[in-house]
């Protein structure tokens, strides 16, 4: 059976639980933060104003903000106020707290005018909204008319017995948040047709949606001009 099972969870909060999801961030997340990063600097976007939806921990745009040679400016929003506490620590640790702005916010109601960023990131958080589509919209939204739209998720391989016995062994090297947490994510996200069926509903345009990191990912592009 391949359907669907949306995640009921709420933002993640508390200190422990919070805890938990940055040291497992850290440990098994790191890799696709990389590649991320290297994919956005492979499209020559070294520079401008970035906005990151679902930052969690803040990593991802640690690590962008850490990038040498680059210029960027970041706003990076999670739903849970812990979070962006842990986020705003981590950045702190760095010395990058003047290179990342933390704010409590929801993908669908960016609080920004339109054409905002040049470019606009998010990460592992696609499965959590519960209207993609109006997320979406508000992406092009605030997306300057030259600027970049970048999406990854997870894909939904549950039905594969191949893949689910990889992803059941992978779990076993993973901390009991992630271990029980991870197949319920990939459960809960999309496959390449039905995020090309949400984004065709969209107001993003110049899309491109495949999947390129071993397989297990899901890769939302969208250039505006």
């Amino acid at each position: 059976m391949n359907k669907r099972v949306p995640l009921a969870e709420e933002p993640i909060t508390g200190r422990d639980a919070v805890e938990q999801y940055d040291k497992g961030a850290r440990l098994y997340m790191l890799p696709e933060y990389m590649y991320f990063v290297r994919k956005i600097l492979g499209r020559g976007i070294t520079s401008g104003r970035v906005l990151d939806i679902g930052t969690g921990s803040g990593l991802l745009a640690l690590e962008l903000a850490r990038c040498r040679g680059c210029d960027f400016d970041i706003v990076a929003l999670d739903v849970s106020e812990d979070m962006i506490s842990k986020a705003r620590e981590n950045t702190a640790r760095y010395g990058l707290g003047n290179r990342i702005e933390f704010m409590v916010a929801s993908g669908a109601a960016l609080p920004f005018p339109d054409n905002s960023f040049d470019l606009v990131i998010s990460y592992a958080s696609l499965h959590h909204w519960f209207e993609p589509v109006t997320v979406f919209d508000e992406v092009a939204r605030v997306t300057r008319q030259d600027g970049y739209a970048i999406i990854r998720d997870n894909r939904r391989v549950w039905h594969n017995p191949l893949w689910r016995s990889a992803v059941w062994l992978l779990c076993r090297f993973m901390n009991k948040r992630h271990r029980e947490n991870w197949p319920k994510v990939i459960m809960s996200s999309y496959t390449v047709p039905e995020a090309h069926e949400l984004v065709d509903r969209s107001k993003l345009n110049n899309c491109r949606v495949k999947s390129d990191f071993v397989f297990l990912d899901l890769c939302i592009e969208s250039i505006k001009g």
